[in-house]
Order: C-alpha cells, then structure tokens, then sequence
C-alpha cells in the first residue's frame, strides 16, 4: 500500500503525530456515539497521548521501548531533558486504559466524566507535542 503524497515519512515523529491525532479523532468520535463503549475510545485517548510522547522522544532522537506504561515514557523524557510540563498523575491515569479495559473482565465501565477526562489529558499532550515536533 502506498502511502498518500502529502504524508509523512513512515516512522517519522511527525508520522507517529499524525497517528496520535487519528487515535484522538477516533476517541472523540466514540464519545459522541452512544452505541460504543467507553473503554474503547478511553483507549484511542491513551494512544494519542502514548504516541505524541514517543513522537517528541523521536524527535529529540531518544530511545523507547515498546510500552503502553505513560509512566515510563516520561522518565525517558526526564532523562532525555525533554521539559514535561504536565502533573505526571493526570497523565498516568490513562495508562490502565492501554491494557486492564480493551477486554470484556472484572474491570468497572468507564464513567462519561473519566472519558471526557482522558480525552482532555491527551489533546492537551498532543498540543504539547505538535509544538515541540512542528
């Protein structure tokens, strides 16, 4: 498949904000639909928020793991001296959302408040991101 003129190179830090921003539009879209399940676009919310990070990780060429642990990808940023502007619990948060609520389990629904909540955490990050990327 080849990929439209006008993107980005595949595996650029913009091409993982150009992701970021789809997983984003994709949580947004799920909230407003009230035949989807929170979970699901609480997930597209942590991965616009895991993407935009390892966007700025990329772009200030530092190292990352294949994690979904938002926790761990700000330490890399901490270590990378890449200024974290963000209370680190706010964005944490959406961590569980990445893994403990993708599946059908004992986990409890998402409430519409934690849904509006992660998807404010990760246009906020994605804002952030865009400005350090360009």
């Amino acid at each position: 498949m080849t990929p439209p003129r006008d993107a980005p190179a595949p595996g650029s830090a913009h091409d993982w904000l150009r992701h970021a921003e789809s997983d984003l539009q994709f949580a947004r879209l799920g909230r407003a639909d009230v035949g989807v399940l929170r979970n699901q676009p609480a997930f597209h919310a942590q991965q616009a928020a895991e993407k935009a990070i390892k966007a700025v990780l990329l772009h200030h060429q530092a190292r990352f793991p294949k994690t979904h642990d938002l926790e761990v990808l700000i330490e890399l940023l901490a270590l990378a001296r890449i200024p974290w502007p963000f209370t680190t619990p706010e964005v944490e948060a959406l961590t569980p959302y990445a893994v403990e609520l993708r599946y059908p389990g004992g986990f409890a629904d998402v409430s519409q408040t934690e849904l509006d909540e992660a998807i404010a955490s990760a246009e906020t990050v994605l804002t952030w991101a865009k400005a350090i990327v360009k």
